[in-house]
């Protein structure tokens, strides 16, 4: 009996912890960013990125965050303000909030009302095959570099 519940606690200690598969990264208010995030997990921006942003999961563009680039992520839920290319094999939420202003390129489109959306959009498998084409192009010019 009592040496049963020493192997208890013994097999709990000698048990690895578990990794979370999501890595949550935030820029918060206040926060400049000018370059290329590379991210894994979910990123949240509510502060001002100017440049290149990749992931492979979600970007969350929140109420306050600005966003001046391209994009290229799995999935994508914008409240905020994006210029430029959002790229997502995925889907892309907009939410009531959002301000967004460019090209869009994926598979799924959900635009809340109240969202604010200028630019050209472009849906379909063969949306998908593109942003993968060009991720693997992009891994191409960096080794001819």
């Amino acid at each position: 009996m009592f040496n049963q519940k020493k192997q208890d606690k013994a097999s709990i200690n000698n048990e690895k912890p578990k990794q979370s598969v999501e890595v949550l990264t935030f820029l918060g208010m206040g926060t400049e960013f000018k370059g290329k995030i590379i991210f894994q997990g979910t990123l949240r921006i509510d502060g001002v990125v100017e440049g290149e942003v990749e992931g492979n999961d979600t970007l969350m563009l929140g109420e306050n965050g600005i966003v001046k680039g391209v994009c290229r992520v799995a999935k994508a839920v914008i409240s905020g303000k994006f210029r430029g290319e959002l790229l997502a094999n995925e889907k892309i939420i907009l939410k009531n909030n959002a301000d967004v202003e460019g090209k869009i390129f994926t598979p799924s489109l959900i635009i809340e009302e109240g969202a604010y959306f200028n630019g050209t959009c472009k849906m379909s498998e063969i949306t998908k095959k593109v942003i993968e084409q060009n991720n693997t192009e992009e891994l191409e010019e960096v080794v001819k570099v």
